[in-house]
């Protein structure tokens, strides 16, 4: 019976690549499936730029909560103003209120401003992360006097996981209402869990690349950030070129009357984006964008769709299938295995604390978890990085901008499409202004943390000679 067992092995490596990495090509699961069929089987006080509103009712979630132990919490209108304070030591940690939904973040702020601030970093993880991986990188720019904030993104890490379940409202975990007229005090069941996450809501969300490159602009906005650099692995390589162009206003009218904070817009409201670096950068929210590819024959494009629908079918958009399988399938050992195999240059940094932080948000995201997994393989997979550049060559040509690869990444090669362009693009200085810049490290898809010594001072290298 090795087809069934081939069968298997091939889902859990999917629901495990669902957790911790950005969807891949078809090419990758390929491989994977050959291989198996040869197998037997902040210690500040207050976040710098923002204050708490003096008129809300804070609330703090103990990261050692036991199992069912009642909370009590007010529900209060969506202000952007709403924040949550947990103390981790070391870095200022809190849940920011945006659109009703409490987003994780972390910031990490050098001991000694200097009057002449740098411009503020955001890190934008990929998809099935968390902050948790930008630990090096975080305490590294820290060092250099930078104030770096890293978020969660929405559905995602320790941020809310909102679920609609229509009707029946007593099936909301976390249940309150939008914009209550008064204040309206209710509890809720903590499940076990040993770190605090965003209360989930009763709420539909539409998960894409200009949904969180929204949230990011509001962060922003919220922080008064004046001059910013953006940073992101893989998926949220894409948020950050979203932001950078303001991408997710989607009319030139709403442009010139909403205008994006971090873009500015065409009537002179000038961008605050000093610098993007993009860490293997994806092709887009999920693989589909492989299909833009011009150079697919007929024939290969309708290979690959056929593929693609399948997987959906079958497997990502099949909630039932996707929950039995992070329920009874996926274990701590299995994920660890997993990113040790994204690791390619040193798989021993993959400790506890980085396993967890992947595994516990999907055990217990709930309905939420699996509904942000489904939508990230199967909703559009919105712009490619060279759609981007075509269609924003006025932001894109002149803001420095740079790629930091690893050399073994299996999951978006630099041999990719996205690869072989930016590779074209510096060598060929298209833009014609030269601020395009690439660097090769010896690391896997998680370069930051798998190398990173190499990483960093690339990194450094490239804020020195070109942003600051």
């Amino acid at each position: 019976m090795i087809f069934p067992t081939v069968i298997l092995l091939l889902l859990v490596s999917l629901v495990v690549d669902a957790l911790s990495l950005q969807p891949c090509a078809f090419s990758a699961y390929r491989s994977r499936l050959s291989s198996y069929c040869n197998t037997s089987y902040c210690n500040r006080k207050d976040l710098l730029s923002v204050s708490f509103s003096e008129t809300v009712l804070a609330e703090t979630i103990p990261a050692d909560a036991s199992n069912k132990v009642e909370e009590e919490f007010v529900t209060r209108p969506e202000s952007l103003q709403d924040e949550i304070s947990i103390d981790d030591g070391n870095t200022e940690q809190r849940f920011w209120r945006w659109r009703n939904h409490e987003i994780f973040t972390e910031v990490s702020t050098p001991a000694f401003m200097s009057s002449n601030s740098k411009p503020k970093i955001i890190l934008l993880h990929g998809f099935g992360a968390s902050t948790r991986y930008w630990r090096e990188t975080m305490t590294t720019l820290k060092n250099e006097g930078f104030e770096v904030h890293a978020l969660d993104l929405l559905g995602q890490g320790r941020s809310s996981m909102p679920y609609a379940h229509g009707v029946d409202k007593k099936r909301a975990k976390f249940p309150y209402k939008l914009y209550p007229k008064q204040p309206v005090a209710t509890t809720r069941e903590v499940e076990t869990c040993p770190m605090s996450m965003g209360k989930n809501t009763n709420t539909k969300v539409y998960y894409s690349i200009n949904l969180w490159a929204n949230m990011i602009d509001d962060y922003a906005r919220h922080c008064n950030m004046d001059e910013v650099i953006l940073m992101g692995n893989s998926l949220g390589s894409l948020v950050a070129l979203s932001a950078a162009t303001g991408d997710f206003i989607e009319n030139d009218i709403d442009r010139e009357n909403m205008f994006a904070y971090l873009a500015g817009n065409n009537l002179g409201e000038r961008s605050r984006v000093k610098g993007v670096c993009l860490f293997n950068c994806a092709v887009g929210l999920n693989s589909m964008n492989i299909l833009k590819n011009t150079n697919l024959s007929v024939v290969q494009r309708s290979v690959f769709e056929w593929i693609f629908g399948v997987l959906n079918n079958l497997i990502f958009n099949n909630e039932m299938l996707l929950k039995f399988a992070l329920n009874n399938i996926v274990t701590k050992d299995l994920l660890r295995d997993a990113l040790k195999s994204l690791y390619t240059y040193n798989p021993e940094r993959v400790d506890d604390e980085l396993v967890d932080s992947f595994y516990y948000p999907a055990k217990f995201g709930g309905d939420g978890a699996i509904n942000a997994i489904r939508q990230i393989y199967c909703n559009d997979p919105g712009l490619s990085p060279m759609e981007l550049h075509a269609k924003y060559p006025e932001i894109l040509d002149i803001i420095p901008l740079h790629l930091i690869w690893g050399d073994s990444d299996v999951v978006t090669p630099i041999e990719g499409d996205v690869g072989k362009f930016y590779c074209d693009r510096v060598a060929n200085n298209r833009g014609g202004k030269g601020m395009t810049t690439i660097d090769v490290v010896n690391a896997g898809h998680l370069l930051f943390d798998d190398n990173p010594s190499d990483t960093n001072n690339a990194l450094l290298r490239w804020l020195n000679k070109k942003v600051l």
